[in-house]
This record gives C-alpha cells, sequence and structure tokens, in this order.
C-alpha cells in the first residue's frame, strides 16, 4: 500500500479485512512505523501489547490510550486506533507476538510469564536471543501448544552493529 500515515494503512487493511472475511471472523494486528527520531509509532487493533525492553533491562507493555477492536469488526461500531508514539532508543528492543505466547500453559494451568523473562533476549545476537526465548515458551507449555505463537523482535542497534542511530 502505498499511504502517507500508519492511520491511512489500517483504513486500507480494514476495508480489506471486511472485504475479505464473513460473519464475526476478524483479525487482531499492530502496526509499527520506526521513526528517526528515536519513537516508534504503533497502532493497534486489538492486538496483545508489544514488550518494549530498554536498554538499562527495565519493561514495560505500552498500551494504546483507547481500546479498539480488530480488524474487519468496523462495521460493529466503535472508533478506530489512534497511532501512538512509544520511545524507542539506542539498545531498546521491541518484542511483537501473538496472543499463542501470552496464553501458553504449563501443566498446571499458568500462562507463559512473558515480562518474566526478558533476561532471555540480552544475547548480542538477535537471532539466538528470540530462540532462546522461543525454546523457554516450549518448555513452558511441555511441548508444542495448539495455537499460534510467532515472535518478532526488533532491536535498535544504535552504533553497535548497524548505522549509528539506527533501528535494526
Amino acid at each position: 500500500y502505498d499511504e502517507k500515515d500508519l492511520a491511512g494503512l489500517g483504513g486500507r487493511l480494514e476495508r480489506s479485512v471486511a472485504r475479505e472475511l464473513e460473519d464475526e471472523k476478524f483479525v487482531t494486528a499492530i502496526l509499527a512505523e520506526i521513526r528517526h527520531d528515536h519513537q516508534v509509532v504503533l497502532l493497534n487493533y486489538g492486538h496483545p501489547a508489544p514488550l518494549l525492553v530498554h536498554g538499562d533491562g527495565t519493561a514495560d507493555f505500552p498500551e494504546p490510550p483507547a481500546y479498539a477492536l480488530p480488524l474487519g469488526l468496523a462495521a460493529h461500531g466503535g472508533p478506530g486506533p489512534d497511532p501512538f508514539p512509544v520511545p524507542f532508543r539506542p539498545g531498546d528492543q521491541l518484542l511483537l507476538y501473538t496472543d499463542g505466547v501470552t496464553e501458553a500453559r504449563d501443566e498446571r494451568g499458568g500462562f507463559y510469564p512473558l515480562a518474566e523473562r526478558t533476561h532471555l533476549l540480552k544475547d548480542p545476537d538477535v537471532h539466538r536471543a528470540l530462540e532462546a526465548l522461543r525454546e523457554d515458551l516450549v518448555r513452558h507449555a511441555a511441548g508444542p501448544h495448539h495455537d499460534d505463537a510467532a515472535m518478532l523482535l526488533l532491536r535498535y542497534q544504535g552504533g553497535n552493529g548497524g548505522a549509528p542511530g539506527t533501528p535494526a
């Protein structure tokens, strides 16, 4: 799509998804625009909030200012999401994931404690860091589980392997 901003892209996606899906089927999604001013702008369509791990090791889950319906449900009413900026600085990491990650249960029925697993993302190699998190998730669930469990890790490299001040 050739849209000037996330809201325009989100509107086009909403129309496309609504045209393709029937009844009350829907898709949750987060659109992200990584900007050069040390921010990532997020547009959240009912998706789990991403995990933001700061360079100092602290973490949070940036929530949108207001809840919005998933893609495909705009005809049911309610406002669309508003884009919101989140600081994203060198050394920060942003983990986008599906609900299959946080809803994975162990043998006692406990959900996967993603917020407690940020230490697994410390490996300098982003692929190994994400693999460590995936392996921990599989151990937690005592093997493969039946829901989707996709993860995408964005790491702001700063001067550590990319051009200075650019996200990787």
